[in-house]
């Protein structure tokens, strides 16, 4: 089959309103800025694409695969990525993914930065060595046996995120908004939660081991069973009420005089 070029594909949608494109291969195509709203993508190949700016609004892209795709600011506000979707590598800078469907996707070394995934569903999905930094995931959106580990979320907005069985471990969360996070049994061992928020956070049955604690906000966090051996803290680390660091296993980071070392 000969390959589509993005003339043919703007002409079908400008006569039928959207455009069926399952298992094309698309590779490379320039298709920025293309309104592709319902559009059927699922198994297409479109590796290294350019589709910056293009509006995929309810899009399906089921087992697509967008590796090193440039989709900077594109709309894929609850566009269906599951099942085997293969991100690696994209470009996702100030995209739209609210109410996004991705679930099991490959995001592995994914530039999120700024994306807004309110309300996303990343179950499973695979994010490690990621680029979330400021992220917005607001809604509660679900990250539940994601795999994060080596991610960047400093300055995310995490507040309510469901992050259960999730590994974070050697994540950078340095500043990242927690606030009411589901994170039971969470893998955070060796992660950066300094200046972190986790007000009202579940953490219990964490691995928090060799966690960077200093000056992170716990107020009202739930630690139950949580494992802090290693943690580090220092005085403005500020403890749920009745919590007695020094007996946890955790490690104040004060010197003699009161500085920080």
């Amino acid at each position: 089959m000969e390959k589509l070029t993005r003339q043919q594909i703007e002409d079908h949608i400008a006569v039928m309103g959207s455009i069926n494109l399952v298992e094309q291969d698309l590779q490379g195509l320039d298709l920025s800025g293309l309104f592709m709203g319902r559009a059927n993508l699922s198994g297409a190949n479109l590796r290294g694409a350019n589709l910056s700016r293009a509006v995929l609004v309810d899009a399906f892209l089921i087992d697509t695969d967008l590796t090193q795709a440039n989709l900077a600011e594109a709309d894929l506000t609850d566009a269906e990525l599951s099942g085997t979707a293969n991100l690696s590598g994209a470009d996702l800078r100030k995209a739209k993914l609210e109410g996004a469907k991705l679930t099991d996707a490959n995001l592995r070394g994914a530039n999120l930065s700024g994306a807004n995934l309110t309300k996303a569903d990343l179950t499973a999905a695979n994010l490690s060595q990621a680029n979330l930094t400021g992220v917005d995931l607001l809604g509660a959106a679900d990250l539940s046996r994601a795999t994060l580990n080596e991610a960047n979320l400093s300055e995310a907005n995490l507040k309510d995120v469901k992050l259960r069985n999730t590994n974070l471990s050697g994540v950078n969360l340095r500043k990242a908004n927690l606030d009411g996070a589901d994170m039971r049994a969470v893998i955070l061992r060796g992660a950066d939660l300094s200046e972190a928020t986790l007000r009202r956070a579940n953490l219990s049955k964490a691995d928090m081991s060799e966690v960077n604690l200093n000056g992170t906000d716990l107020t009202d966090a739930t630690l139950r069973e949580a494992g802090l051996h290693q943690a580090t803290y220092n005085r403005r680390t500020i403890w749920p009420k009745g919590l007695i660091p020094t007996i946890t296993g955790a490690i104040s980071k004060e010197s003699v005089s009161g500085q920080q070392e």
